[in-house]
């Protein structure tokens, strides 16, 4: 499914229902998540969402230290090759949000752009960085994206952005933990008041490998606290008990999705990816209505690295009837019945979930 082919429908009806769009830009970890201005915000001239691109790494080979160490390909082209055919297609959906009705809506317009014509930032209005290896923080994409663009990054990958001198305004994420656990503190200046940017770490992780981006928005009525939705992604996956800190949230986050992936990846004896097991707890622990895949493409790879990585595949229901093998010797709850309510997809590159 090629990005945005016959989604204009799609997108009306989310901006009318007010409700987010997740994108899989590739096959890998890159997504643009497509939020609704919530009702009487402010917004740019012919606009109905606002973009945020994370983890961008579209095309061009991904190198940490150097090639004959590791270096890696996407296996599956990604459904935008550039920053500006992104742009492109999403100033066609915006079009189509903005149509009067849905009918019709299926393929993209290209003769009514010129309300965008002098907007020279494009439709990406913030980019989000999880970390700063080059499959997350890819400077041949990223160099790409207009420097007055914000950038929010881990603090590492902050720095190594901040180094380039492409974008003027590169921001840390903040932690979300007991001292600062309200949404709204972490919503600086540089995003709209009904959206928040924060980080879950684990201490005892020093690479902070195993960690969680945070993003928490209220788009249903700015003025209800209960109206705080979450999403989490963790490209490498988080330890479910560290997600307990969300318990303490003030105002109170109702998960939306959790980005996690399935895939179970060592490198020596150092877990890199947690895999699917870990994502079932941490569904659990975190309540999300939706659990999306995440980093599990299996790349093209050369280096050293290659050699030593071990990948093990699972799929949900693998991981289910494992999980319910356990459970039954344990004399435990079927985790199956447990999943009832939860939506599991795994995105394609170019595919779209409309997040009820």
């Amino acid at each position: 499914m090629q990005l945005f082919h016959g989604l204009g429908g799609l997108f009306h009806d989310a901006s009318q229902l007010s409700r987010p769009i997740l994108t899989h830009l590739n096959a890998d970890t890159s997504w643009l998540l497509s939020l609704p201005y919530p009702a009487g915000e402010p917004h740019p001239r012919g606009r109905k969402f606002f973009h945020i691109l994370i983890d961008p790494w579209l095309q061009g080979p991904q190198t940490d230290l150097a090639s004959w160490f590791s270096q890696q390909w996407h296996a599956t082209a990604s459904s935008v090759q550039t920053i500006s055919e992104l742009n492109t297609r999403l100033k066609e959906l915006e079009t189509l949000a903005s149509a009067p009705s849905a009918t019709g809506a299926g393929e993209p317009n290209t003769s009514s752009h010129a309300e965008y014509e002098s907007d020279a930032l494009g439709c990406v209005d913030i980019v989000v960085v999880s970390h700063e290896f080059t499959d997350h923080c890819n400077r041949a994409t990223l160099e790409e994206v207009s420097p007055d663009t914000p950038i929010f990054a881990t603090e590492a990958a902050a720095h190594l952005i901040s180094s380039w001198q492409h974008f003027r305004h590169v921001y840390p994420v903040p932690s979300f933990s007991k001292q600062n656990h309200d949404w709204r503190n972490t919503s600086p200046d540089a995003l709209p008041s009904w959206l928040g940017i924060s980080r879950i770490i684990t201490k005892r992780d020093a690479l902070h490998l195993h960690s969680a981006i945070l993003l928490t928005f209220n788009i249903r009525s700015s003025a209800q606290d209960e109206a705080t939705e979450g999403i989490i992604y963790s490209p490498h996956g988080i330890l479910a008990n560290d997600l307990e800190i969300l318990s303490l949230a003030s105002p109170r986050i109702n998960v939306l999705a959790l980005l996690h992936g399935l895939h179970h990846i060592k490198l020596g004896i150092r877990q890199l990816n947690l895999g699917a097991h870990n994502a079932l707890r941490a569904q659990r622990t975190s309540g999300a209505k939706y659990w999306v895949s995440t980093h599990d493409e299996v790349k093209k790879a050369g280096g050293i690295v290659s050699r030593f990585l071990k990948r093990k595949v699972w799929t949900v229901d693998e991981v289910l009837q494992d999980e319910s093998r356990k459970a039954k010797q344990n004399g435990a709850s079927n985790p199956i019945a447990d999943m009832q309510e939860v939506h599991f997809a795994n995105l394609e590159s170019g595919e779209s979930l409309f997040l009820r």
